[in-house]
């Protein structure tokens, strides 16, 4: 396989529909306007995702608009094969945009690397030349589509990779320099960007619809200012739909957390995201549920700058009662953790765990399930909300086997997965990313904690601990994000194996509660060996958070004294997965709870050099994995992309409408959404 074939948009991308017409129509009018200012809240911000992933991302998705919305695709194919251009390069120029769509850019949003189109940049440009269109592209934006150089392979710091959330001239050390800056402020960097100018300052750019310049003050010897107005016309238009959802909110705590939003969306202050998660916790049990801003950090290569999300959903109340009784046993299960009281919460505060159907979710992908807000102290003083997207989830098939699974381990896959999935989603974000306490000290010195606590891998007492100002994130840096991932999966892992938790998700017979819980682990298994296609080895890179957690879990039972797992090349398969179904309760659980110890004592004590240190070993991908890579990359399936819906108002009426799961649904999604909402 060539190097340059790793980056061609792949044939065959599995579209699907996300279905949301039958949740929708149950839906009053008054919430059916709330859920559409909402939502295209959440699309007026996306744009934001394209400026923070290259330079090229928007621009492009400019000139597909103006190019598809010029003609029909019946008319787009006629002028194109008039001029000679072979029908399957058309269809694959429309995958490429497809593709582009589907990620809000060029570069993948599950894995991060960048894919060019697979027709020639000759046949693109005459496609683009051929069709009667008003859209033209200039030479530069078609360079910089094809551009493999190494240096835009991945989003990096240069000269590794390259990213939008800082100037090409920013260096990790820069970067760090206006993390601690922020830190020294109090402020966090969620929804900021940096810039270097030509002597040397440093300006952090926050997202703000209203313009305002800090000047710059000496910092660790080094010049930084504030400009707040960064996206301000997008911010703009979020606060416009979100004055207008107000009028339509269900209750005062949402009128309130629009309020906050919209005062945070002004000026750009991320207390006032806060206040707005802070309202957003307490509204418990919404039939609308949505959530948007700057949300997660796994692309920002130093850990702090987030991603824009928006998404819109309408909860499942049938199947929240699930989730309901999970949250209502979890102190229960919390007490089988590894790690002992005193590095988990003094506390456990029953969150709001629903079931929802998506309407919408403004960013580059969408996953599973979400636990949020991710603001630490809010986490741990307030609460958090865990949320299941059932669509989502319920939209995957499988038409063929998996790769690296035994024949008979497909036969117990294909029926069990839908129900083990549903299991690890829901342990991950509520007993996962819900769990385990971090150690503070506040302002005036005091201590959330017994400074004679014991540190269980040392055996001696702590020596560090979160001091005012520091977060999670800036602790551990750009490893943050993979780290706890690691953490709630392996958790995930260990709590399945617990019959009370299973009856809970309706697995009652121990036949139904033995085959989720080895798909959930062989699943996980198999996910870590099929992320090293997320693997560079020319940099030693990991390039998706998730991935690498998985592959740390594969590793912790591979390395384990009594290992579970084994992984053999097989002329079939080309990689074939052997996990011991009868030693998961025994030796699995020892090597996992050893794992879950290291993640979640070094997290809690803010020890960021041993956690780092031992993190990447257990990640550490040596010569056999290298090669085993080689095979999984000439077996590797393109990801599952979605096609959502739509709303519009048609005489003060709220309606939706879903596309095809196909290429062409995309196409017909993207014009109709972006008449009505700028990119």
């Amino acid at each position: 396989m060539s190097q340059k074939s790793l980056y061609v948009t792949p044939r065959a991308v599995p579209y699907c529909t996300l279905a949301i017409a039958n949740a929708f129509k149950d839906l009053t009018s008054k919430q059916r306007h709330y859920a559409h200012h909402m939502m295209m809240a959440g699309w007026c911000g996306a744009p934001v995702v394209a400026q923070q992933l290259s330079p090229e991302s928007l621009p492009l998705l400019r000139f597909f608009y103006k190019f598809l919305s010029a003609q029909p695709l019946e008319a787009l194919r006629a002028n194109t094969a008039s001029a000679g251009v072979a029908a399957e390069a058309v269809e694959q120029f429309l995958e490429y945009f497809a593709l582009v769509y589907s990620n809000m850019g060029n570069y993948m949003s599950f894995g991060d690397s960048k894919f060019i189109p697979a027709v020639p940049k000759e046949t693109f440009a005459k496609i683009v030349a051929s069709a009667d269109a008003a859209a033209t592209m200039d030479a530069a934006l078609l360079d910089a589509i094809y551009d493999l150089h190494e240096s835009k392979l991945t989003l990096d710091f240069p000269p590794k990779g390259s990213t939008r959330y800082y100037s090409p001239n920013i260096t990790r050390e820069d970067a760090l320099v206006a993390n601690e800056f922020l830190a020294s402020k109090k402020i966090d960097g969620v929804n900021t960007r940096v810039f270097k100018e030509d002597d040397g300052t440093l300006v952090i750019r926050v997202a703000a619809a209203e313009e305002k310049t800090v000047p710059a003050v000496t910092f660790n010897g080094r010049a930084v200012a504030m400009h707040f107005g960064d996206f301000k016309e997008e911010m703009a238009r979020v606060v416009g739909e979100l004055r207008q959802a107000r009028a339509y909110a269900e209750n005062d705590i949402e009128v309130r957390m629009l309020d906050h939003y919209i005062e945070h969306f002004l000026h750009g202050d991320v207390d006032a995201h806060k206040a707005s998660q802070k309202e957003w916790v307490k509204d418990v049990g919404p039939t609308v549920e949505t959530n948007l801003g700057f949300i997660e950090s796994y692309r920002d290569p130093s850990g702090v700058r987030a991603e824009w999300e928006g998404f819109v959903a309408v909860v499942n109340k049938e199947q929240s009662k699930m989730y309901g009784a999970l949250v209502a046993q979890a102190e229960k299960f919390i007490a089988q953790l590894p790690w002992g009281a005193a590095f988990e919460k003094d506390v456990f505060t029953s969150p709001d765990f629903t079931s929802l159907d998506v309407l919408g979710f403004a960013s580059s992908g969408i996953p599973a399930g979400i636990n949020i807000p991710n603001y630490d102290d809010i986490r741990q003083n307030v609460g958090f909300k865990n949320v299941y997207l059932s669509n989502v989830v319920g939209a995957i098939t499988f038409k063929e086997k998996v790769n690296h699974i035994t024949d008979a381990d497909w036969e117990v896959y294909k029926t069990s997965v839908l129900a083990a999935t549903s299991v690890n989603v829901g342990i991950h974000e509520l007993l996962g990313h819900g769990t385990g306490k971090l150690l503070t000290e506040d302002d005036d010195g005091r201590l959330n904690f017994d400074k004679n606590t014991i540190d269980p891998i040392s055996g001696h007492p702590v020596t560090s601990w979160y001091k005012p100002g520091d977060t999670y994130s800036s602790v551990f840096g750009g490893m943050a994000s993979s780290y706890e991932e690691c953490r709630a999966e392996a958790v995930s892992l260990y709590l399945c194996l617990q019959p009370a938790l299973l009856e809970i998700f309706h697995l009652t017979t121990a036949q139904e509660q033995q085959d989720a819980i080895y798909i959930c682990w062989l699943n996980m298994v198999r996910a870590g060996l099929c992320g090293l296609e997320f693997y560079t080895p020319e940099t030693q890179q990991w390039r998706q958070a998730h991935m690498r957690a998985r592959f740390c879990i594969l590793e912790a039972l591979a390395r384990a004294p009594n290992p579970i797992v084994h992984i053999t090349e097989d002329e079939k398969d080309g990689l074939l997965i052997t996990l011991d179904r009868e030693r998961i309760a025994t030796d699995g659980r020892k090597a996992i709870g050893d794992l879950l110890v290291n993640l979640n004592v070094n997290k809690s004590a803010a020890n960021a050099t041993r956690g780092g240190e031992y993190y990447r070993d257990m990640t550490t991908v040596n010569d056999t994995y290298v090669r085993y890579r080689e095979i999984v990359m000439a077996r590797r399936k393109p990801r599952k992309q979605y096609v959502q819906p739509h709303t519009r108002i048609v005489a003060d009426s709220v309606e939706v409408e879903e596309f095809a799961g196909s290429v062409e649904g995309v196409v017909k999604s993207f014009l109709t959404r972006h008449s009505a909402v700028p990119l």
